[in-house]
């Protein structure tokens, strides 16, 4: 039992080497972490800015409160899939939007998990907005309640990234992985944008934790005999397992089960049946889902597998998602080479020097000429090799819109999944570096390693010094001015909007996306929702319309939404007979074009 120092000379024994070292180490710990988490939250935290984390909290929001796994936000693609499938299945290709639009875009765990943390809160954060001059100081309830969400589950990353590399290397490697990982402010801009990374970043890890247990089955035999085979079957059901629900999470999750199957087909004794099993289990998990969505809208991923042709020379910029009638052809071999290509140059140049938001993916580049005597961290290492080229081609190949409108923070960004592994070989490189080194008094090692971990997270620290960084997301999205306008609509109608993902979170109104056009004979535009498929009561436009590219307007006839919003807004000029002639003027002070079918503010 350890007793309290009793004199200087125990006082100073026990701060070199005993529990009071530790109880002080860890409580520095402690208070660091409290002191950046709450100055983080109250000076830096902002209102979400991705599309995709507004579509799922909707999402989660509409399970908690009993509507099922459905959407405010309408894109016209998913209407085109539900119509095809109903005459598919000989049901009437119509009224498919007097109904609650099921999701097709989003895996099920995360919008759940947000679902069972919505039921746990009240009305007034579910949907509480600040008003007035407060919307300028201070987050959205429910937002900052998403937040402290996925802060939990960076805590728990940074905990078990602990315990996986004291296990693999020792708790010196672990904890400066550890360290280097909560103190990267990549990570909490991803947990405050309300996206799942930190999740699938535990999850990563986890499979990690298999992954090696499972190799490590049996090496205590002797040389040539196999393991029973009842440990290494269980490890790889797991795995598969967790995979399946990476998958559920992120539909791009799923091809880590190529390296994991990989792996256990050139390394494990029971290679087959290993594998066979993983991807069994993968198949088990992930297979109703896919089927559920099969069944729904004729595709396995729903609208997700759109993301392959958006940004090719067929559908630039979002067109893939916005069309009501299928495309005449598809895009080629070729335009998906060409997105493959520029894709990958603009990755090595920006996307892989900024993959972990911490300059230790540098010395994890250095750490791949590192000899290892063990032979797992050798295998590991060229699994993390193989895991990020793959990743690296897949979000070439998908990447859409979504990383253009937040680079580095969104849910396209897949190499940083691969973090854990880069801030351990990083750590492994850095003490092999110093071990040699003589620093004269025990005390002078932890506080060298100390500094280290201060230069490395100075993006974070040096976010935090003032001046306050403010919540409100300009001038695209202003959660009050959205939830003023759809409180002019009932819950029963149909908006229209060139960001329905911030009208379906803000405004809690069904919201589709715009089409392709105003007025065009091709019918791919507003008349062929509102005369043919359901009545549009209100049109929002915002100023974020106004960023987006404006090519080919000169070239061609088609009267655009840019155009519209810019002859609406300034000019008050609108469209011989369109429907939405009543503007409001309230919003028009700060550039949001709002257009009802009659003054309902009134």
């Amino acid at each position: 039992m350890n007793q309290p120092p009793k004199g200087l000379q125990d006082l100073v024994h026990s701060l070199e080497s005993g529990a009071a070292r530790r109880w002080i180490r860890n409580l520095l710990v402690g208070l660091i972490v409290v002191v950046i988490a709450a100055g983080y939250l109250f000076t830096e935290a902002r209102d979400f800015s991705n599309p995709e984390a507004m579509e799922m909290a909707q999402v989660g929001r509409n399970l908690a409160t009993g509507h099922g796994f459905t959407t405010h936000f309408i894109r016209p693609l998913g209407l085109r899939l539900l119509q095809e499938r109903a005459v598919e299945r000989g049901l009437p290709p119509s009224g498919h939007l007097q109904k609650p639009h099921p999701d097709l875009q989003n895996p099920p765990v995360y919008p759940v998990l947000l679902g069972g943390l919505f039921k746990l809160l009240p009305d007034r954060i579910r949907y509480g907005i600040p008003q007035g001059e407060a919307i300028l100081r201070n987050r959205i309830p429910a937002e900052i309640a998403i937040t402290l969400f996925n802060l939990g589950w960076f805590a728990l990353g940074v905990w078990l990234l602990y315990r996986l590399g004291r296990r693999l290397f020792d708790p010196a490697v672990g904890g400066l992985a550890a360290a280097v990982y909560a103190g990267s402010e990549m990570f909490w801009r991803f947990s405050s944008n309300g996206l799942a990374t930190p999740l699938l970043i535990v999850m990563m890890i986890g499979l990690i934790e298999l992954l090696t247990r499972l190799d490590a089955t049996g090496a205590e035999l002797a040389p040539g005999v196999p393991p029973p085979i009842g440990r290494p079957l269980r490890l790889a059901a797991l795995l598969g397992a967790l995979i399946g629900v990476g998958f559920l999470t992120r539909y791009a999750f799923g091809w880590m089960l190529i390296p994991v199957a990989v792996w256990l087909l050139t390394t494990h004794v029971r290679a087959w049946g290993t594998a066979a099993v993983c991807v069994l289990a993968f198949a088990l998990v992930a297979g109703p889902w896919v089927g559920r969505n099969y069944f729904v809208s004729g595709r396995l991923l729903g609208t997700a597998g759109v993301a392959l042709s958006e940004g090719t020379e067929t559908f630039p910029d979002t067109t893939a998602e916005r069309q009501l009638h299928a495309p005449k052809h598809g895009s080629d071999l070729t335009e998906f080479r060409v997105k493959l290509a520029v894709n990958l140059s603009e990755s090595f140049r920006y996307a892989v020097p900024r993959m972990s938001g911490s300059w230790m993916v540098f010395l994890f580049f250095a750490s791949l000429v590192l000899p290892f005597r063990d032979q797992c961290l050798r295998r590991l290492r060229w699994f993390t090799l193989g895991s990020f080229g793959l990743l690296l081609v897949v979000e070439a190949l998908f990447k859409t819109q979504v990383a253009l409108l937040v680079p580095e923070v969104n849910s396209e960004n897949l190499i940083v999944l691969l973090t854990p592994l880069v801030f351990l070989f990083g750590a492994g490189l850095f003490f092999s570096l110093i071990d040699g080194t003589e620093f004269g008094h025990p005390l002078f090692r932890p506080v060298f390693v100390g500094g280290v971990w201060f230069v490395l997270s100075l993006p974070l620290l040096s976010s935090l010094l003032p001046p306050r960084t403010y919540p409100l997301v300009e001038p695209a999205y202003r959660p009050d001015i959205i939830r003023e306008i759809a409180g002019y609509t009932r819950p029963e109608e149909l908006m229209m909007s060139d960001i329905p993902w911030a009208v379906g979170w803000y405004g809690d109104r069904d919201c589709i996306w715009l089409p392709l056009r105003v007025q065009d004979e091709s019918g791919e535009d507003f008349y062929a929702i509102h005369d043919f498929e359901r009545r549009v009561v209100a049109l929002y436009l915002s100023p974020f319309i106004t960023e987006a590219p404006l090519r080919r307007l000169v070239a061609t006839r088609d009267f655009l939404w840019g155009w519209f919003y810019f002859d609406a807004l300034v000019r008050r000029n609108l469209p011989i007979g369109f429907p939405l002639a009543h503007a409001y003027s309230g919003s028009a002070r700060n550039g949001h074009l709002f257009l009802a079918d009659h003054a309902r503010w009134e």
